[in-house]
């Protein structure tokens, strides 16, 4: 199938684009950092309405993975019309270029849609974000699946394993840091269900199977840990010294506020879409600062 990949030069979207490059015809997109090598690439802003024509007349896709965001919590923060324009008024435009060409539009979106008041929270769980960018992600995802009736919403969870780009997963920036010897600070009530992105890759070779499958999925690992926890994972995995890591309350923290519990349930995508994440000690193994 052909897919195109917004966000291609990103942490999330530049692994996905070498995974699914693996059974399909991929094509990268992206707006200033480099997609893998060895992957054909168009460069486009989703804030240019003609642009985003341009490289879906290019590329010809069949579906279209979304996984271009501003994804930086704290710059959402401090810059909500940003977040607005990067995350919802681009979606809305992608949206619309992939129903006029017939594209099926599948959108990477975040657990942080979640307050974080509950344990394991499903599909029809109520959705109330307390950031900018929960917030800006949620109205992405009501254009995305506003588009068309086969377009589908990827929650996906804390994102470790191995990454692409400049920016760390969640356990490759530990890895990284106990490597050189650094003391870390993680939240020790903050629960998170980690996933790589070998499994989201998974997830949308199943959605791009199931013609059938629309709407929202929830995209998790299937261990729900602290960061305390899984920064102990990580030190065991490598035989790095966890009593570098310091525990600390999420009340500690100054910024963007963080939900305590945005944890997942994956019943629906066990169940529609036959789909399983890999082991979380089996994927944090294959970080880059491993």
């Amino acid at each position: 199938m052909r897919i195109l990949i917004t966000g291609s030069g990103g942490l999330l979207g530049g692994r996905l684009c070498l995974l699914l490059s693996s059974d399909h015809e991929a094509t990268a997109m992206v707006r200033s950092q480099p997609p893998p090598d060895g992957i054909p690439a168009l460069t486009a802003d989703l804030n240019d309405e003609s642009a985003v024509a341009v490289a879906l007349e290019r590329a010809c896709p069949e579906a279209v993975v979304h996984c271009a965001a501003l994804a930086d919590a704290e710059a959402c923060e401090r810059e909500p019309a940003r977040a607005q324009r990067d995350n919802v008024i681009a979606t809305e435009r992608l949206a619309a270029a992939c129903r006029s060409r017939g594209a099926r539009l599948v959108t990477i979106s975040t657990d942080l849609v979640f307050a974080g008041d509950r344990a394991f929270s499903n599909e029809a769980s109520p959705a109330r974000p307390l950031t900018e960018y929960g917030r800006s992600k949620l109205a992405a995802e009501a254009a995305t699946l506003a588009s068309s009736p086969d377009s589908v919403v990827l929650r996906v969870a804390l994102v470790g394993g191995r990454g692409h780009g400049t920016r760390l997963t969640a356990t490759e920036s530990v890895a990284h840091r106990l490597r050189k010897g650094e003391s870390i600070r993680l939240y020790e009530d903050e629960w998170r269900t980690p996933v790589d992105p070998e499994s989201v890759a998974d997830a949308i070779r199943a959605v791009l199977r199931l013609p059938s499958a629309s709407g929202c999925f929830h995209i998790a690992g299937a261990s729900r840990v602290t960061r305390v926890e899984l920064g102990e994972r990580v030190a065991g995995a490598f035989g790095l010294d966890a009593s570098l890591i310091r525990r600390a309350p999420q009340s500690s923290h100054r910024g963007a506020p963080r939900p305590a519990d945005v944890s997942l349930d994956i019943t629906r995508a066990r169940e529609e879409l036959g789909w399983t994440p890999r082991p979380l000690d089996e994927a944090l193994r294959e970080g880059r600062f491993a």
